[in-house]
Formats: C-alpha cells, structure tokens, sequence
C-alpha cells in the first residue's frame, strides 16, 4: 500500500501542477514508467567493447546477439521474455516494446529502421529486459553521421533505463570522439544509474598491461567528468569463471568479484527502479520550481516597468493636454466656461494630443518590454543565482545548479519570446510545489525504509 501511496502522491502532483507548468510553458518529461514495471539495463560503449558478448553471457544459452571483431549491429536491440523465440525488425517492432519505450517513435523512420525487439524464453529476462545498442565509432570523415538523431536516443534511453552499462575496450578505452560527447553530455544527470565496466579483463597479458589501461581509462573519464570525483569502475570480462591465477598473466579474483557485483545489480533492478522514478518526479518539479523563479522575476520587472511607463504617459498625457488645452484657446479667445465652436475646438484639440501622447507612451512600453526581455534572456544565470542566493548557499542544496542546466536554455528561450502573464500569486504557488515535492520526498524514503 505504501507503495500505491507514492504512486498515487506522484499522480496527484503531476495533475495539480499540469497548470501552472503550461502557464510558465514548461513541459514535464516524466515518461509513463511506474514503480511495478519490469525494469531494464541499456549497454553503451566503443565497437568492439564486447557489449553484446556480455549480454550473451549475462543471458546463458544460445548466443542471441552476433559478435565479432567488425562492427555487427547498427542498430538498438531490445531483448524481452517470452515463451516463444521471436524477432521483429523496423516499426513494427515499436508494437512490441513497454509503454514507456513508445516515446522513441518521435525519433523517426530513420531510427526505426534501426530498431529490433528480440523476445527469448530466459530466466534472467523475466526480471530484466536488457538493451543493446551499436558500438561508437568515428568515421574517416568528421562529416559523416548517422541518419538520425544517435546522442538523442541514448539520452532518452539513459532517462528511460534504470540502469545504464558503459563498456569500454582495454585496447581503446574511451578514444573515440562519439563516446567521448556522448559520456559527458547524453549520460549527464543519470551518474545515479550508470556503472562503468572496463570489460575483456581476461585478455591482459600481464599486470602492467592491466595498470596502463586502467590509468588511460581513469585519465579519459577525468577529462569528461564535470566532477572531482571518478565513478566506481568494474572489471568484467565474458565467459565462464576462471580459478585465480588458473594459467592467466593476471589472477582473476577481483575481475570475478566484479562481475559478481555486475549480476548483483541486474537481480536487483526492481529496487533501482522506484528509485528512477522518483528522480524523474524531482527532476520535474525541481526544474520548473528554477522555471518559475526567474520567468517570475522577469515578470515583475517588466509589470514594474508598464507601470513606470502609465504612471509616466499619464502625467504627460494631462500636463501637456492642459497646455494645448490653455495655448488654443488663448490663441481663439475661447471661453473654456462656455460651450461654443471655438471651447469645443480647444477641448479637441487637447484630447488629440493626449491621445497621440498615450499612444507614443504605450508603444514605449512594448518597445521597452522587448528589449528588458531581450537583455534579460542573456541574464537568466544572474536572475538565477540572485532569486536562490539562500539555497545556493555553502552546503545548501548543491544540487540546484545541476537542476538549473537542465532548464536554463529553454528558461532563456521562454524570457526571450514567450508570453508572460502578470504572476498572480505566483511565490505562493512555487513555495506550495517546493512543500509538495518536499511531502514526495518523504513518502519515498518511508517506503525505501520499508522496503529494507
């Protein structure tokens, strides 16, 4: 119950806050996942990384997917349980993938021609789906690209998967420019469910072999990493498990202890996927929390300005009528006291120029609108920092900034060009979203500890 009680929290959220993210044109990007789906693991890495000999092994029987030296796949393979054998290639293959898969149809007919969905009666697939993807490699040419959007579906993917495998080859470990972008900007925000393997460990002809490799992948993903800090990297290789020092240049313990741990975490994908799912709800609401902070500090200055340039057209608008209204009709020898042609021709005259007045002072204010908002669009960081300085504060919610670029480009597109509504109240509602995200937050540690 309690988890249906987090589910349901999550719901109810999503359905009062729909609203008010539209209003500051802000789009949720939760996928339709829930907390008792089948979870699922995505492989990425170089060509030839050994991806898909690992998930043959992880699968046991009849290899599934082809491997060898070349390239052999240049496409992304999901492989599910069922109790038939079956293979589907191309957009019919899109039928046969989870719900929250269906999104990938908006990458096009170029991807779907690229997709595959293997169904295989295993027992490991009945608590994992795994996803294969085609191995990263540079082309001669540095114009050459795939024929649809690559970097997008792994970031999709990364988003959709609990848990993301990068495999990196010892002879290449993390040389090739695709793999580069795609560790340091596809994967960013999802460091939670990635895990490092340094795969083909069983290959080292010696110790010093082991340590050269292992330092150039160290020193590869500290060039990449936005962090101080490098993740935890396994060594894993295929195959069945070897005795230490049973004749190989380099004893196998560790590595074996590391594929363990591997295993471990794939039995365990169930318990990784609620915590994917809360991720997603706080990376929504925490981005349009940032979202509304600054569209409601853009708002204010420019209803601060509309109200400086009324106040301003106003007081012209009544000084300079009352002096036409004077000069004309001192000019005619008009009677103001009196109605008569020549008062009624004063009186027009005034209020043609107060008008002409009034129209001057609100194309102002539009013309200096469009440009507050166009300078402020370049300001968003400092709109940013200035509206959280008590948040940002040393050990206070450090990360902020991560939510922040998530959303500070569309943030700055939203300021630049989207309508903006006078923010009624709109502190109130931002505090009200931070206490019910604060409430999810408590539910889902309430059902962790249950659940340990």
């Amino acid at each position: 119950m309690k988890d249906l009680g987090f589910e349901e929290l999550l719901e109810r959220a999503y359905a009062r806050y729909s609203p008010v993210a539209k209003r500051y044109w802000y789009t949720f990007r939760r996928p339709s996942v829930t907390v008792g789906g089948r979870p699922s693991a995505l492989f990425l890495g170089n060509h030839s990384s050994g991806k898909s000999s690992l998930v043959n092994w992880v699968l046991g029987g009849e290899a599934v997917q082809d491997t060898g030296v070349a390239p052999t796949d240049d496409g992304f393979t999901f492989i599910l349980h069922g109790e038939q054998d079956e293979e589907v290639a191309g957009p019919a293959a899109l039928s046969r993938l989870p719900e929250e898969f269906k999104v990938l149809a908006s990458f096009g007919p170029g991807f779907l021609q690229h997709l595959k969905v293997k169904v295989r009666n295993r027992d490991v697939l009945k608590g994992v789906c795994l996803v294969d993807s085609p191995g990263m490699i540079d082309a001669a040419s540095g114009t050459v690209s795939r024929d649809y959007d690559f970097a997008g579906v792994v970031r999709r993917l990364a988003g959709l998967c609990d848990m993301v495998f990068f495999l990196f080859d010892p002879e290449k470990p993390g040389t090739t420019g695709e793999t580069v972008d795609v560790f340091s900007t596809c994967l960013r925000g999802t460091e939670f469910k990635l895990r490092v393997l340094l795969n083909k460990c069983d290959a080292f002809t010696g110790m010093y072999d082991f340590a050269r490799a292992y330092g150039t992948l160290c020193w590869n993903l500290a060039r990449v990493l936005q962090t101080k800090d490098l993740p935890k990297i396994l060594t894993t290789y295929s195959g069945a498990e070897r005795a230490p020092g049973a004749g190989m240049a380099v004893p196998l313990a560790d590595f074996n202890a590391h594929r363990a741990e591997f295993l471990s975490l794939l039995r365990n994908a169930a318990a990784r996927r609620k915590d994917n799912v809360f991720a997603a709800a706080h990376a929504d609401f925490a981005g349009l929390s940032a979202r509304m902070r600054v569209v409601d500090h853009v708002s204010r200055r420019i209803w601060r300005n509309r109200a400086a340039w009324a106040v301003l057209g106003t007081v012209a608008c009544l000084g300079v009528g009352l002096v036409t209204l004077k000069l004309v009709a001192r000019s005619s020898g008009a009677d103001l006291g009196t109605f008569d042609l020549k008062s009624a021709t004063a009186w027009m005259s005034a209020s043609l120029v107060a008008f002409a007045l009034g129209c001057v002072s609100w194309v102002g204010a539009l013309m200096s609108t469009f440009l507050i908002r166009r300078a402020l669009a370049g300001k968003v960081d400092a709109i940013f920092a200035e509206e959280c300085r008590s948040e940002l504060a040393v050990g206070m919610h450090d990360d902020l900034r991560q939510v922040w670029e998530g959303v500070r480009d569309e943030t700055a597109d939203v300021v630049r060009s989207a309508p903006l509504a006078l923010p009624w109240f709109g502190e109130r509602r931002r505090k009200r979203l931070d206490a019910d995200a604060a409430q999810i937050l408590k539910a889902f540690e309430s059902t962790e500890k249950e659940t340990k």
